[in-house]
C-alpha cells in the first residue's frame, strides 16, 4: 500500500511544545534542522518492513530533493514526494481543486494532522486519517488504519497462464 505523509502539524512540530520532537544525529542536524516527531522513525520502518511505500505530500514548497535527503538521514527511504509545486502541476486544468488529492499519485492513504484535509478526502473519495498533535499514541492509529485498508483491499489477481 502506498501511504503518504503530511510533514507541518504532522511529522513536524508548527510550534515549540506542539508535541514531542527529536533532531537528527550531528553532523546532519546542521543540514536538516526540523526535527521529527517522537515516534515517526521507528513507524516508518515498521511501515517498510511490512512492504509499505511511504511517501511525503506536502503543501509546502520544500524541494523534492531536501525532503528526500532529509528523511533518508533519518533511516527512511521515500517512495515519492509530492510538494505544493507538483501538487499544482497535476491538478491544473482539473475541475477540482483540493488542497490535497492523493488519487492524483496512486497513494491509497494519507496521514494529516488538518481536519480541511479530512473533509476534503470524504468530498473528493480518498482516505485520510487525522492525527492530533496531543495524541501520544498517534502510531498506533496509523498502523490500526494501515491493517483496515490492507484488509479492505481486493487481493490482487492471480497471473493469466
Amino acid at each position: 500500500m502506498r501511504i503518504a505523509f503530511d510533514i507541518d502539524g504532522t511529522l513536524t512540530p508548527l510550534g515549540k511544545g506542539q508535541f514531542r520532537s527529536a533532531s537528527l544525529a550531528f553532523p546532519m542536524r546542521l543540514l536538516f534542522r526540523e526535527p521529527l516527531r517522537e515516534g515517526t522513525v521507528a513507524l516508518m520502518r515498521e511501515l517498510q518492513a511490512d512492504g509499505h511505500d511511504l511517501w511525503i505530500y506536502t503543501s509546502s514548497l520544500r524541494s523534492k530533493r531536501y525532503l528526500y535527503l532529509w528523511l533518508l538521514c533519518a533511516g527512511i527511504r521515500l517512495g515519492g514526494v509530492v510538494n505544493g509545486a507538483v501538487h499544482a502541476n497535476a491538478l491544473r486544468g482539473r475541475a477540482i481543486s483540493p488542497s490535497k488529492y492523493p488519487p492524483a499519485f496512486g497513494i491509497d492513504l494519507l496521514i494529516d494532522d488538518s481536519a480541511g484535509v479530512e473533509a476534503e478526502g470524504a468530498r473528493h473519495g480518498f482516505r485520510v486519517v487525522t492525527i492530533d498533535p496531543d495524541d501520544v499514541h498517534w502510531a498506533c492509529k496509523v498502523k490500526a488504519a494501515c491493517q483496515v485498508q490492507a484488509e479492505s483491499s481486493p487481493p490482487p489477481e492471480s497471473p493469466r497462464v
